[in-house]
């Protein structure tokens, strides 16, 4: 008697006719429906054949080239349907934001999240995206060689991650690869978030009135969301024995500043930008930049988006409250 073929064998097949026919490489992008995979989607259809996955339904934005896969990556029998030897994967999916790591809930999901799927994975190019909230802060450019000393259980998470993805090569089928992204910047950020609280706020605020800040005006790294994407995609393109890349600007810009662009951008007059913590900014406990040497020299990335224009799309793309 004749059986059914399993869920996974025809999500194989028809991923490897897909991609055969689109004459492109495979890539499975998890946490595809986030700010980053989005953004990512968007860049890369053109280049991969993707199979996207997250939970939920196929989403409407998702173009029409692009396969959808409704998984949960803390469900191995669900991972288990995921095809498991395309030649490239991004591992996106994670709690996103670091203040919702108050508790150890989402560190472990994360963990787990990504132990389902290095144990799923039979072989291809696994790129984790990481964070450079793994490394203490530092007064001078960080390299992937700075200690790590990760702040929080966001970073905590982060740097565990890490340390599956690079040990999953040990069964010799995976090659991993570790992306420390610094600040993100771009349009379809969430509205609760530093910088586009930062442009409501001066929005908000009456012609030539003080802007009031919470926390200390710190220095921080910020790239283009687009950037940072851009260095993804170099990264799985190389076959160095290097292993972790910063993805990084190596431009200190204090938060401070950050207010002022969008004023000017605005066209809004504002008084003195003011801080509730009055500690020392050039302290280096304070200052979080990146250097991202090592993957400029690799596959020659360098970010192209300015700080200001990526300020003015993101401004566009909020709305007016």
């Amino acid at each position: 008697m004749c059986s059914w073929p399993s869920a996974k064998n025809i999500t194989a097949t028809l991923t490897c006719l897909r991609r055969r026919l689109a004459n492109k490489p495979g890539l499975l992008v998890t946490g595809a429906t986030g700010f980053v995979g989005r953004h990512l989607i968007a860049l890369g259809c053109s280049r991969f054949d993707i199979v996207a996955t997250g939970l939920g339904p196929k989403p409407d934005w998702l173009p029409e080239n692009v396969a959808w896969h409704a998984a949960d990556l803390l469900d191995r029998i669900s991972v288990s349907a995921l095809p498991d030897d395309l030649p490239f994967v991004i591992h996106l999916a994670s709690e996103t934001v670091p203040a919702k790591f108050a508790n150890y809930d989402p560190l472990l999901d994360s963990v787990e999240m990504t132990l389902n799927l290095c144990r799923h994975l039979r072989s291809g190019r696994l790129l984790f995206a990481s964070s450079c909230l793994v490394y203490g802060a530092s007064g001078a450019p960080m390299s992937e060689d700075a200690p790590l000393a990760p702040r929080g259980h966001y970073g905590l998470a982060k740097q565990l991650c890490e340390t599956i993805v690079l040990r999953a090569a040990s069964g010799g089928g995976i090659a991993p690869a570790v992306a420390r992204p610094f600040n993100h910047i771009g349009t379809g950020m969430r509205p609760d978030l530093v910088i586009p609280s930062i442009v409501r706020r001066v929005r908000e605020a009456r012609e030539g009135a003080p802007i009031q800040m919470a926390g200390l005006d710190s220095v921080r790294d910020f790239l283009d969301v687009t950037d940072i994407v851009e260095g993804y995609f170099a990264i799985l393109g190389l076959r160095s024995e290097e292993r972790i890349f910063n993805v990084a600007s190596g431009v200190p810009t204090s938060i401070g500043d950050i207010v002022r662009i969008v004023a000017d951008i605005l066209g809004k007059s504002i008084g003195e930008v003011v801080f509730a913590d009055q500690g020392n900014s050039a302290d280096d406990s304070s200052i979080v930049v990146g250097d991202s040497r090592k993957l400029r020299d690799a596959a020659g990335w360098a970010p192209h988006v300015t700080l200001r224009e990526s300020l003015r799309r993101l401004i566009e793309d909020l709305p007016v409250q």
